[in-house]
């Protein structure tokens, strides 16, 4: 197995930048395709913890969206 620093090979750190962003990178060699490299897909405990937080309302102990009603008025 061979490693490479990124801070050695700026074009593989590019790479990896986009790759971080969610973008898949499809690496060619002489037009054909070799390797295909793509995000890591989050665990399943911290998609569900994500899952979970998304429905959690604020620290306020309030009902935002009729608190934003009283206040429109």
């Amino acid at each position: 197995m061979t490693t490479l620093e990124l801070a050695q090979h700026p074009e593989l750190a590019a790479l990896v930048a986009a790759i971080r962003q969610g973008e898949s990178v499809d690496i060619m060699d002489q037009g054909r395709p070799v390797v295909r490299c793509t995000p890591s897909p989050m665990a399943l405990r911290d998609r569900l913890e994500a899952l979970q937080r998304s429905f959690i309302s604020p620290v306020y102990p309030g009902n935002s969206v009729i608190d934003m009603r009283r206040d429109s008025r």
